[in-house]
C-alpha cells in the first residue's frame, strides 16, 4: 500500500511542472518544517501558498498571497484552487496555472500599485503635518497612515486640524472668532491643495470642512 505524499513532498514535483521561474521552500512552525504545508515562491517576488486543511484531508489548497496591505479586495480576487493531492502533478499544476496565476499576477500588481500610492500620500501627508505644526505655535502633530492631527491648546477652546489624504477638517472648540479667522486664513495658505477664494472668510461654527 502506497503512503500518500505530504504537501511539503508535493511541492517540488508541482514546482517542475509549473517551471523554472518557481521555487518550492518549506512552510515552518517557528524552526519546524511542516508536513502540510509549502509556499511556492516566483522571481518577481509573488508567492503561492500550498495547505491541506485539518477539515478537507486529502485535498490540496492553493491561493495567491500579498502583501500587508488596505487594498479592497472584490470578489475573486483571492479565490483558492483546490485539488485532490492524489492527481498527477502536471494536472494540478495546469490547474494552478489557468485558474490561480493569471488572476493573482494581475492582481498582485493591483495591490503594490495601491500599497505605492498609498505610501506616497501618507509622506504628502506627514510632510504637511509636520509643516504646518512648525507653522502654528505650540501645535502638536500625530500622524496615522494616511491621516495626521495637528492640535493646538488654546485658552481659551482648542483647535484640531485634520489631513485625511487630500481632505483637510478643521475643529475648533471654544475658540474666540479672531482665532478661527486666523487658523481658517493659515490653514488655506499654508497647504497648497487648498483652495480658498480671495476674501473669503471663515465662519465660527463647530467645523470647517476646507
Amino acid at each position: 500500500m502506497n503512503t500518500p505524499l505530504t504537501v511539503a513532498e508535493l511541492a517540488h514535483p508541482i514546482a517542475l511542472e509549473l517551471g523554472g521561474n518557481w521555487r518550492p521552500q518549506p512552510a515552518r512552525h517557528g524552526v519546524q518544517e511542516l508536513d502540510h504545508a509549502a509556499t511556492f515562491t516566483h522571481m518577481d517576488g509573488r508567492q503561492l501558498h500550498l495547505s491541506e486543511r485539518f477539515d478537507d484531508p486529502g485535498h490540496l489548497h492553493i491561493r495567491g498571497a500579498f502583501p500587508a496591505t488596505d487594498y479592497p479586495f472584490r470578489r475573486g480576487e483571492r479565490d483558492t484552487v483546490r485539488v485532490a493531492m492524489n492527481e498527477d502533478p502536471a494536472d494540478i499544476a495546469a490547474r494552478i496555472a489557468a485558474d490561480l496565476i493569471p488572476v493573482h499576477r494581475d492582481v498582485h500588481e493591483r495591490v503594490k500599485e495601491h500599497n505605492r500610492a498609498q505610501a506616497e500620500m501618507r509622506r504628502d501627508v506627514e510632510e504637511a503635518a509636520r509643516d504646518l505644526s512648525a507653522r502654528l505655535p505650540g501645535a502638536r502633530t500625530r500622524v496615522d497612515g494616511t491621516t495626521a492631527f495637528v492640535y493646538m491648546n488654546l485658552e481659551p477652546g482648542e483647535v484640531r486640524i485634520g489631513l485625511d489624504g487630500d481632505t483637510v477638517s478643521l475643529v475648533l472648540n471654544d475658540a474666540p472668532r479672531i482665532i478661527a479667522d486666523a487658523v481658517v486664513f493659515a490653514v488655506s495658505r499654508f497647504l497648497p491643495h487648498v483652495q480658498t477664494p480671495e476674501g473669503e472668510r471663515g465662519e465660527y461654527v463647530d467645523g470647517y470642512a476646507l
